[in-house]
């Protein structure tokens, strides 16, 4: 039994064709616990008003993102990280060529 599991790829830019108005999305690894999700963006692709139901967890990989939840602005770039709770309404726009890893989380709280 493996007690580790590599994922490689996750900052691979394979963005969705030039005239799309969304990224290219590509589950890159699941289990129960996890969905890992890269996200690929052209400069100015969104990902419109949207929600999650479960946690999120989203890591800024190349470029730069604007993420907004809850009125607030956050800058995702290479280092930079940010949690959504479940169900709370968010928002990306690429404002560079720019790639994301998010990940979806199976909540530990009860439901």
């Amino acid at each position: 039994m493996n007690t580790y599991t590599e994922i490689t790829g996750l900052s691979a830019a394979e963005r969705s064709p030039a005239d799309s108005a969304r990224p290219n999305i590509s589950v890159m690894w699941r289990n129960d616990d996890v969905i890992v999700i890269r996200l690929a963006f052209r400069a100015g692709q969104t990902m419109p008003d949207h929600r999650a139901g479960k946690p999120i967890l989203v890591l800024g990989q190349a470029g730069r993102i604007d993420f907004t939840v809850a009125d607030s602005h956050i800058i995702l770039e290479p280092g930079s990280a940010v949690h959504v709770d479940a169900k709370v309404i968010h928002s990306l726009h690429a404002d560079t060529d720019a790639v994301a890893t998010l990940m979806v989380l199976e909540s530990s709280r009860s439901s």
